[in-house]
């Protein structure tokens, strides 16, 4: 098969429309999810809501690769479906200019040569750090056979991978689960509340300061804000205490904690027990008024998360000020209601836990799978 060696830059053309941001208008913003699995839609806000960074049009037909996670997968080609919508500075936007099908530069990026490619072409020493260079994008060198050959390839891939999804899928249409433990949440302590409630009412806030070389008792066990998964609620680790470095926070059973670090990630748990903690998370002592499950419930649900990043967008890195977090008002539940509704929400949780182990099946297998049928595709073998 007759390859010819190309730069980037002379099939591909930045796409720079920018966006004249109106404050009382309404936005729809993209974003890509990693390893290959595509654009995705926010949530549509005002204008006033946007962050400070710059916003340009997204327009159908696009490679549109995100400079900050490119590293990663987090590239896509943007559809119909995309008209309208508007992308952070954050995301570059390449219109194909020459003979390439970009379908099959998409899917080579997301092969272990391509990945090669862009993780060179980025600056950064960690990989976490790293961010794509559109001048260095631009100059990298691929091997593109003739337009019918990409067609050919791209063809057979689309049928390929979606198959794949078909055959492993959770159930046609399923809703992330980590967005329906946000948004259901809301529909579930409704059913319950008669009001609401300011989180300094129901809860105190408790700062139990251990230094290195304090004696941690009762504690047994460290939690960081890595041992938390985002918007379930659930602790997915820990790390037994050793000859522990810095100030950390001791906990009890039955506090609840509220990671205030990058607080978009959502990442509130009840403890079951006494450990430490990193001092990025605050430690919530219910005073009765509402149990622990509850108050956990109403800080991760979507009405509660809105106002978190309504309060947080315009930071570098995202904090949210114990006394904002403190102001906040959730739905009250009354006594008498509170067995009923904990029930309703743990029943509501469990089956959140249940589909995002599905899903997490699923992308195990995709994972699996999607790397050997690219490298079969750009080693000639497909």
């Amino acid at each position: 098969m007759e390859v010819n060696e190309v730069q980037l830059g002379d099939v591909l053309t930045l796409e720079r429309i920018p966006v004249d941001v109106d404050p009382d208008a309404e936005y729809r913003q993209i974003g890509i999810k990693s390893f290959g699995n595509g654009i995705f839609h926010r949530d549509p806000c005002l204008g006033c809501d946007l962050s400070k960074l710059k916003y340009f049009e997204v327009h159908p037909g696009r490679l549109i690769v995100s400079n900050i996670m490119a590293w990663e997968g987090a590239i896509g080609i943007s559809t119909e479906s995309e008209e309208g919508f508007v992308g952070s500075a954050r995301f570059l936007s390449y219109r194909p200019t020459g003979d390439v099908d970009i379908r099959y530069l998409n899917y080579y990026f997301q092969s272990a040569d391509g990945l090669s490619l862009i993780r060179s072409a980025s600056t950064g020493t960690v990989a976490r750090n790293q961010t794509l260079s559109p001048k260095n994008f631009e100059k990298a060198t691929v091997s593109l056979p003739a337009p019918d050959e990409q067609r050919r390839v791209s063809d057979k891939l689309d049928k390929l991978m979606s198959k794949l999804g078909t055959t492993v899928a959770v159930s046609p249409g399923a809703e992330d689960a980590r967005q329906l433990a946000v948004s259901g949440l809301d529909q579930v302590l409704a059913r319950w509340a008669t009001g609401t409630v300011r989180v300094d009412d129901a809860c105190t806030l408790v700062s139990d300061t251990v230094h290195p070389g304090d004696d941690p008792s009762p504690a047994r066990e460290f939690v960081g804000l890595e041992h938390i998964a985002p918007h379930l609620g659930t602790r997915i680790g820990s790390r037994p205490l050793g000859d522990e470095k810095g100030r950390k926070f001791r906990f009890a059973a039955g506090d609840v904690l509220y990671g205030y670090l990058r607080p978009y990630l959502n990442k509130v748990w009840l403890s079951d027990r006494a450990g430490l903690c990193s001092v990025e998370q605050y430690v919530l002592r219910p005073n009765g008024i509402m149990p622990g499950e509850l108050l956990a419930a109403g800080l991760r649900s979507k009405s509660t998360l809105d106002k978190v990043l309504n309060a947080t967008h315009n930071l570098q890195l995202p904090r949210l000020r114990s006394g904002l977090l403190m102001a906040m008002e959730i739905p009250s539940i009354p006594r008498d209601r509170h067995k009923q509704a904990t029930a309703d929400v743990n029943a509501f949780m469990q089956k959140v836990r249940t589909l995002e182990n599905r899903q997490r099946h699923r992308d195990e297998l995709l994972t699996a799978v999607r790397p050997a049928l690219l490298n079969a595709a750009f080693s000639g073998q497909l």
